[in-house]
């Protein structure tokens, strides 16, 4: 299939609604190269091994949740580095898209809502707003989990596994909060929310020392292993929405 790249461009507009965010970086179309879309990669950062597998693969679409050169802030001079990834994009007619927020905190596709689909959650209401969105979301199980079935279910959610496991809150967990990324800022609010327990990407150093004074229940599994999912969702959906073939390309990141 072939759409304009324009209607694809109001397509995922209307999917992912990126004004609803408070974010500090471009959302949507950060390079036009085409004026069409046949073939989509996606990715969770703008890097060079990505471009190469959509060169590899013919593509003229990428989209990435890390629209690395593109942050508030950045110099988008086109010398170095960026202005070499540019060129590439323009010499082979692909586009490029950004979704960052928005892609984490989308209902259906987000990071965090398929986190927790992959971990059996309900989820029951979204937190961390930016803006008028919510970037993480709330999960219940049915039935109370021990520490032990909670670190399994994540375990089953990241094959690349658990990087840190600070259980030091409640042995039973029913209510879990999730926030990928670098998503531990928001341990207070949900605790304050009832949460037995947080799931995100990174921490910082202060984050054990807090989780074990408090006595809170935090796992983290990585930057990057916490946000392929959404890419990975959003692919999926392009490809059986629109007919556009479109995957995931997985550049794995240990941060």
């Amino acid at each position: 299939m072939e759409m304009k790249q324009t209607d694809f461009s109001a397509w995922l507009q209307d999917l992912l609604k990126p004004q609803l965010f408070h974010d500090y970086c471009n959302n949507g179309l950060c390079v036009e190269a085409s004026d069409k879309v046949t073939k989509v990669v996606t990715g969770v950062d703008f890097r060079d091994r990505l471009i190469d597998a959509a060169i590899e693969e013919g593509a003229d679409c990428i989209i990435v949740h890390h629209p690395n050169g593109f942050w508030k802030g950045e110099d988008r001079v086109l010398t170095g580095k960026f202005g070499e990834r540019m060129r590439r994009l323009i010499k082979h007619g692909i586009s490029l898209y950004g979704f960052h927020l928005p892609l984490d905190g989308h209902l259906e596709v987000g990071n965090n809502a398929q986190i927790a689909k992959a971990m059996g959650l309900k989820i029951v209401q979204g937190f961390m707003q930016e803006g008028e969105g919510f970037v993480g979301v709330v999960g219940e199980w049915d039935s109370p989990a021990t520490q032990v079935e909670f670190l399994e279910s994540a375990n089953l959610a990241f094959p690349r596994g658990v990087q840190n496991t600070l259980l030091y809150g409640r042995d039973t967990i029913k209510r879990v909060a999730i926030c990928s990324g670098s998503g531990a800022s928001g341990i207070e609010e949900a605790m304050a929310l009832g949460c037995d327990a947080f799931v995100t990407g990174e921490i910082k150093e202060a984050v054990p020392i807090l989780v074990e004074e408090v006595g809170f229940n935090l796992i983290s599994a990585g930057h990057y292993r916490t946000e392929v999912f959404g890419v990975r969702a959003l692919a999926q959906k392009i490809a059986e929405n629109l007919q556009i073939s479109a995957h995931f390309v997985d550049l794995d990141n240990p941060v």
